[in-house]
């Protein structure tokens, strides 16, 4: 699987401050995933935005989504292993109309949706350098720690002392799928619109709960109890399994 997926992909290396070189896309041979999407009032979370010209894509009208994802890392081409947790909102740029529900039920659609990255705590300066100068994304060191029963997986994340959040999702049985995730990020006074390319051994499920978040006592986990944010999903994704390849941003729109 990994050879095919990874076949004839053109690599073209870029060097970072630290004179570090690493070769994009960046190609993520084995790692897993969990990830949850939690309704919180759209009037809140577009205060998180950098730019009106992103719009919070809504569940129903007024409510919009912070998806919450936690990301190990086992092995991968140029960088060494790491942890990572993503405080993202499903966001639209320059949306014709703002459809609520679509975008979310069928991202494929809507050429211009994505994950605009708010928070992105990693737990290596490695990661941190390269995610930080080539895409922008708002990497910090943290603690993030998992562990699992036989029914959930958990994720712990931590900063400074003190809790930012437990992510809990339950586990499900899963099938080979592939998937097409995009990130907004700001570097150099633009918006950077990246694909995400990934296949692994996947499960999602839409309106079920399974999957909740517990807040801390870190300012982070003030601002986001702030935003109204519920603390049960109405979506959740399990991927034990995964392959991907970060790719050079596809586009830079205005500010």
């Amino acid at each position: 699987m990994e050879s095919t997926f990874f076949a004839g992909v053109s690599v073209e290396e870029t060097e970072l401050s630290t004179g570090a070189r690493i070769g994009l896309p960046v190609r993520y041979y084995e790692w897993s995933a969990m990830m949850a999407h939690f309704p919180a009032p759209a009037a809140a979370i577009r205060e998180l935005l950098p730019s009106d010209r992103l719009k919070p894509a809504e569940l129903v009208p007024g409510t919009g989504i912070v998806s919450l994802a936690a990301m190990e890392y086992r092995r991968m081409a140029d960088v060494e292993p790491y942890n990572e947790f993503g405080i993202m909102v499903p966001v639209l740029y320059e949306p014709a109309r703002n459809i609520p529900g679509l975008p979310l039920l069928v991202p494929d659609r809507f050429g211009r949706f994505g994950l605009y990255v708010h928070h992105l705590p990693v737990t290596t300066e490695e990661a941190r350098v390269f995610g930080v100068e080539i895409w922008g994304y708002p990497k910090f060191l943290a603690e993030i720690s998992f562990e699992e029963t036989d029914r959930v997986r958990r994720c712990r994340l931590r900063a400074d002392g003190k809790s930012i959040a437990t992510l809990e999702v339950r586990k499900s049985a899963t099938k080979a799928g592939a998937m097409d995730l995009f990130s907004y990020t700001v570097k150099d006074g633009q918006l950077l619109h990246t694909r995400i390319q990934a296949q692994g051994e996947l499960s999602t499920a839409r309106f079920r709960g399974g999957a909740s978040c517990d807040l801390g006592d870190h300012p982070i986990a003030e601002e986001l109890r702030a935003l109204g944010m519920r603390r049960t999903a109405v979506e959740r994704l399990y991927a034990p399994q995964v392959q991907s390849m970060l790719h050079p941003a596809a586009a830079r729109l205005p500010l």
